[in-house]
């Protein structure tokens, strides 16, 4: 074979890995494997399983209460008084995030605890960090 012969397979090899990609695309995840459970053990699936914090202030990262300047400072944790993250979030935290199937801390020792009790406005667990304060899906 001659090397015009290998560049035009070559080429033509390529146009139709280009062509197979291009009408399949790349493999985009299913609505089941999309669903993730809201924390580990709980087995409880939800499509949004959480809600990033600001670890600056407390409140819901992107939200028109982040990092609002003038309100007030919790005198206990330094964030601001009455966000989610008030007094729930370490100072010490890269990150943080409320699980959108109960509004508790995700990850915490009460994330998906069964039987807490439901708040009848926003079906959260009553009294937890989101309560009131997630964005309903």
């Amino acid at each position: 074979m001659n090397a015009r012969k290998k560049y035009l397979m070559i080429v033509a090899a390529v146009i139709v890995v280009a062509a197979f990609v291009g009408i399949n695309g790349c493999k985009k995840s299913s609505d089941a494997e999309a669903k993730t459970a809201c924390c580990p053990g709980c087995g409880q699936a939800k499509e949004a399983a959480s809600a990033a914090l600001c670890t600056k202030c407390g409140q819901i990262k992107g939200s028109d209460l982040c990092c609002k300047p003038d309100q007030p400072k919790c005198s206990a944790c330094g964030l601001t008084k009455g966000s989610p993250g008030c007094c729930k979030i370490a100072k010490d935290a890269a990150s943080a995030a409320l699980c959108t199937k109960c509004g508790q801390i995700k990850g915490s020792d009460l994330c998906c605890k069964p039987d807490q009790p439901k708040c009848s406005a926003c079906s959260l667990a009553k009294g937890s960090p989101g309560c009131c304060k997630l964005p309903k899906l």
